[in-house]
């Protein structure tokens, strides 16, 4: 059958139509496959889960050296004491005096840093300013963010940094026993991108000295006994 002149037009256009599938099949495999080499070079990334199983208590890294430090770090919970601190920001020179207090059953804390004081008792919890005269039922961790500390530095927070920096290592560890405030405690250098971070711990698991890249905190004072006269306060 004879092909008019608007058939003749019309068929390159039909074998462009036929053919784009294929050439969009032809881009998403090529576009797979880089996606797939992309990811085989950065490997899996590890998820949020994963991060918070890795550094949550009683995980052990399987370093000697920082495993000495976590141990004693994951006891604080139990331990009854009073300690004071000074934390001094890397960035602005920042030094910020910090007073702990931890005793009684169930657990009753006090955590002073600067003129921002949080107390748990129980199940109730506050942070109180100005001289304790402004509080709110909460524990409000922006109050001190300027200081380079958290709330909840010497319960816990430290043994998750240790165990997020146990991760990225990148030598060697060395462990040391050294007389910190006149207590003794059991150190870990743990080198990292950037520099080595220092953790200090007595055997109960206060924390007595800690030197990372934003902060270092050091014990000025410590007794093994609670200062209740701290839990009677507003």
């Amino acid at each position: 059958m004879a092909t008019s002149h608007t058939d003749q037009q019309r068929l390159p256009i039909q074998r462009t139509l036929t053919a784009l599938p294929q050439v969009v099949q032809t881009v998403a495999m090529i576009a797979l496959a880089a996606a797939t080499v992309a990811g085989c070079a950065l490997g899996d990334r590890p998820s949020f889960e994963a991060t918070a199983t890795a550094t949550a208590a009683g995980v052990t890294t399987g370093d000697a050296a920082i495993d000495a430090v976590l141990g004693r770090l994951d006891q604080v919970s139990t331990a009854e004491f009073t300690a004071e601190f000074t934390a001094v920001a890397t960035f602005g020179a920042r030094t910020t005096p910090i007073k702990v207090v931890q005793g009684g059953s169930p657990t009753r804390r006090t955590v002073s840093i600067g003129d921002i004081n949080y107390r748990i008792d129980g199940a109730t919890a506050s942070t109180c300013r100005n001289g304790e005269t402004t509080c709110t039922d909460s524990i409000d961790p922006e109050a001190v963010s300027n200081t380079g500390v958290t709330p909840d530095f010497a319960f816990g927070a430290l043994a998750k940094r240790l165990r997020r920096d146990a991760m990225a290592k990148i030598g060697s560890t060395t462990a040391s026993t050294v007389e910190v405030a006149g207590v003794i405690s059991t150190c870990v250098d743990v080198p990292v991108s950037g520099g080595t971070k220092v953790y200090c711990v007595l055997d109960n698991g206060v924390i007595t000295h800690f030197a990372g890249g934003d902060v270092v905190i050091d014990l000025t004072t410590y007794s093994p006994t609670a200062d209740a006269a701290l839990f009677t306060s507003a």
